[in-house]
């Protein structure tokens, strides 16, 4: 039985803790071992852990959902903070960060995870009008012809859809499970064919030519 951390003898002097439990965002507190010693009634939602009790207890064992479990592995290994974006159960979207817990002092004390709800900053994104994606191209200097498309891969164009839904190298290269260096790698080939510079002239080039983001 693990035995329950309280958060005053952690990080008495964090100002996040009058404020965890109101927070509209999920909010998770770990020590430097990783353990819960913290988390707001949001985190619990999103997190499914309902009533169970928790505080700690590893996150790694609490963690369900296998794109947050890769993404707080990795970022554990890495140095903080790391961002990712994560669907949820429902179709809600996540942007998962993970920055290091500091004292007064600034001393590391451990790490916070999180847990924003995207999804209406994300519904506007995809439904972004083609006609306003046509101008965006236009604004960005692109002289695009519809030849273009037919010089895409399958794979190029499976990324492009995903770069439309917003989805980071790190999203991309987990849902075609490949590494995020051939991630990289296709993105890199793939601006070039479009002749476009960022992702969000890549996401305006797949809208303004029916290249739409995958469903789910």
């Amino acid at each position: 039985m693990t035995r329950p951390i309280q958060l005053e003898s952690r990080c008495g002097e964090c100002l996040l803790f009058g404020a965890i439990q109101g927070l509209a965002d999920g909010l998770v507190l770990v020590d430097s071992d990783g353990r819960i010693f913290q988390l707001n009634r949001r985190a619990q939602e999103l997190l499914e852990l309902g009533s169970r009790h928790v505080i700690g207890t590893n996150l790694v064992d609490a963690l369900r959902h296998p794109g947050l479990a890769a993404f707080w592995a990795s970022a554990s290994l890495d140095d903080v903070p790391a961002t990712s974006d994560l669907t949820f159960h429902g179709g809600v979207s996540i942007r998962a960060t993970v920055s290091l817990c500091l004292s007064a002092s600034k001393d590391p004390i451990g790490k916070a995870l999180l847990l924003r709800d995207v999804t209406h900053e994300k519904k506007i994104h995809v439904e972004l009008t083609a006609s306003v994606a046509r101008r965006l191209v236009e604004m960005s200097g692109g002289d695009h012809n519809e030849d273009e498309l037919l010089d895409l891969t399958r794979r190029e164009v499976q990324i492009l859809r995903l770069v439309a839904a917003g989805l980071t190298n790190a999203g991309i290269a987990q849902r075609l499970h490949v590494s995020g260096n051939t991630v990289a790698s296709h993105l890199k080939h793939l601006f070039a064919k479009l002749r476009v510079s960022n992702r969000s002239q890549a996401a305006a080039y797949a809208r303004a030519h029916g290249i739409n983001p995958p469903e789910g």
